[in-house]
């Protein structure tokens, strides 16, 4: 019998697509700690075993546009949500063939954050993390949290990022032809634990400073599972949603609360204005709102008697009333009858964030009938009344309290809040059970709201003798006022002739800022906007709103101006390559890219479109005239003596 063989599959088999770098992972996606795109070139050149530089302008040739992808200009902006990054991010996964590289940078987040105040200048580095990492044999990386401006402290350590090298004592370029990951970019030293004794240790990190590393690290853990269309959506929901929570809708009183002046968060809120990020965190952390906010888009529902204590102390610290429609209390006063146990009025009204039943009152009398003599059936009215029942508060504990108070030097609040810090609502109970400290307190009172407005008129007149004078607001918060209208009503003769002052002060500083824009927008040579904002002390709003058509005159002449100076320089460097390829040329030497880059001065232009085109044009003007000499002699056309100058790079 004849041996049997294995059959073997001779089909050939499909082969997949092969990527022109290593498929290298992210590393810490989904966490915190996730790795910066810069970071990731830094190591993927290491697995190469090439430069950063050299890696670049491999992708440069293969992957993109000569100009699109430059590591000369490279900075952590290719980690942020412009079109630097989306070039850089494109190349490199159309070269590694990974589809995961945009978490890499804050693409994710473009529809949040803008372009500008996003990325520090200058390298910034963890040493105790690089350590870390080394000790137990994992890869050195930069995560991308270092690389933003606002982020100054390690979330993991808790302690302030380094920005200068311990040996060098110089600080590095965020990305750089010879970046090596946990090393010096300059002398090439160690960045891990090794710290220069001399220097004292720095200071510990602020709070607020704790704070912001933390939410952004949860900001940039989230972002496989966020929205990008609908981020501006969910932060705009969150600040609506806090506002109803606890303010009744007073937008006022969250702007104040955030730490901002008033109308500063109104484009935000109504939606046809995009926070710049430090503004949107610094709002975040005023409000105490956790980062998930910007995920979900809601605010945290608070319980009942938290929302009602928040809002009254807002009422107490802005004087405003809650701001609800008849329906909205009525429908809250039905909910209230279905109750069980059947609360009170006042209990109702505490939960609609009111100090009193006024208002309640004022919407429905009959609901409110009806609630109180529910109350009443239930059997839980005066509570205090029965055998066994605990008081509110110890009679020691108040008396301690209104004692502390009259003995102290300083000012004394109303008896209502004292009594609501008991836990009263009105300060009835403190008057029956302490008549005489009540007394003593209430007339207390009364000396000091008399000093306050005593001392209104020499406080106006004090201010009339300063310069610049102040303004209104400010007399008025200085005797312990919120609002200035309490200075109108008590001398208004010392108002109107401060506000007179005060607007003939703003008319003169307006007007010598005219000038001095004037003398600005006829330069020689025309500075920028932004030197001329820092040398005259005014912002951008300020221009914008006072001064439209200066700005536009100096930003104008700023840009010709620095539109004729590129161009100069690129008129040099043509003159310049011009020259060196006729000596080349006259030399018997071809004039390729490579030499004629080599003997162009420092500090040329390093646009590879112009210097490329300048070579190509004088090495055509060299045919152009060898042509004519030859057709004179009756010899046949030469062939094109020189290859296109390309600005690329040998494949390895």
């Amino acid at each position: 019998m004849p041996p049997v063989f294995e059959t073997w599959d001779l089909a050939v088999k499909p082969l997949t697509a092969r990527s022109r770098f290593y498929d290298l992972a992210p590393i810490g996606l989904g966490t915190a700690f996730v790795e910066s795109l810069s970071g990731y070139i830094v190591r993927l050149a290491e697995a190469h075993a090439v430069s950063a530089g050299r890696l670049a302008a491999t992708a440069v040739s293969d992957a993109a546009k000569p100009g699109e992808v430059d590591l000369a200009h490279a900075t952590y902006t290719i980690n942020g949500v412009g079109v630097s990054a989306k070039q850089w991010v494109h190349a490199l996964e159309t070269m590694t063939l990974r589809s995961d590289l945009c978490y890499l940078t804050l693409l994710p987040f473009q529809q949040l954050f803008p372009k500008p105040l996003l990325f520090r200048g200058l390298r910034a580095w963890c040493p105790a993390c690089y350590e870390l990492r080394a000790s137990q044999g994992e890869p050195i990386y930069e995560p991308l949290l270092w690389c933003l401006r606002f982020v100054e402290v390690c979330p993991r350590h808790r302690r302030l990022l380094a920005t200068t090298c311990p040996r060098c004592r110089r600080s590095q370029q965020p990305l750089s032809a010879v970046s090596r990951a946990g090393f010096c970019s300059r002398c090439g030293f160690w960045l891990g634990e090794a710290r220069d004794r001399t220097v004292p240790p720095a200071a510990p990190p602020g709070e607020h400073q704790l704070w912001l590393a933390d939410a952004m690290g949860e900001l940039l853990a989230n972002a496989l599972e966020i929205q990008p269309e609908r981020l501006r959506e969910h932060a705009r929901g969150a600040l609506l949603a806090y506002a109803n929570a606890y303010t009744e809708g007073n937008r006022a009183t969250v702007t104040d609360k955030a730490g901002f002046r008033s109308n500063a968060l109104d484009g935000w809120f109504n939606g046809y204005q995009d926070p710049r990020v430090d503004t949107l965190f610094r709002t975040l952390y005023g409000l105490r709102l956790p980062i998930a906010c910007l995920l979900k888009g809601a605010c945290p529902a608070p319980p009942s008697e938290g929302q009602a204590r928040k809002s009254l102390e807002f009422q107490r610290t802005r004087e405003v009333a809650p701001k609800r429609s008849r329906e909205q209390i009525r429908a809250a006063l039905e909910e209230a009858l279905q109750e069980q146990p059947a609360p009170s009025l006042n209990e109702v009204a505490r939960k609609l964030g009111y100090g009193t039943t006024t208002r309640i009152h004022a919407a429905d009398r009959d609901l409110c009938r009806r609630i109180v003599l529910n109350h009443l059936r239930s059997g839980h009215s005066h509570w205090w009344r029965r055998r066994g029942a605990k008081p509110i508060c110890e009679l020691s504990h108040m008396k301690k309290v209104l004692e502390d108070y009259l003995a102290s030097d300083r000012p004394v609040p109303p008896l209502d809040r004292i009594a609501a810090s008991l836990g009263y609502a009105a300060d009835g109970s403190l008057r029956t059970k302490f008549p005489e400290l009540c007394g003593a307190l209430a007339a207390r009172i009364a000396e000091q709201n008399r000093a306050r407005l005593a001392a209104i008129g020499p406080a106006l007149e004090q201010a009339l003798q300063e310069t610049p004078p102040p303004t209104l607001r400010q007399v008025a918060m200085r005797v312990g006022f919120s609002a200035s209208c309490v200075l109108k009503a008590h001398a208004p003769g010392l108002y109107e002739k401060l506000k007179t002052t005060r607007k003939a002060y703003e008319k003169s500083r307006l007007a010598e800022l005219r000038n001095n824009l004037e003398a600005v927008s006829v330069e020689n040579p025309p500075p920028s906007l932004k030197s001329v904002y820092a040398r005259l002390g005014v912002t951008e709003s300020i221009m914008n709103t006072s001064f439209p058509e200066l700005r536009c005159e100096i930003g104008l002449r700023s840009r010709r101006y620095r539109e004729e100076q590129t161009q100069a320089r690129r008129d040099a460097v043509r003159a310049e390559i011009r020259e060196i390829v006729r000596t080349l040329h006259a030399q018997g030497i071809c004039p390729s890219l490579l030499r004629v880059m080599r003997l162009l001065k420092g500090g040329f232009l390093r646009e590879w479109g112009v210097v490329g085109k300048a070579i190509n044009d004088a090495r055509r003007e060299l045919v152009d005239r060898a042509e004519p000499t030859r057709e004179l002699r009756g010899m046949a056309p030469s062939p094109r003596p020189f290859p296109a100058a390309t600005p690329s790079v040998n494949k390895r």
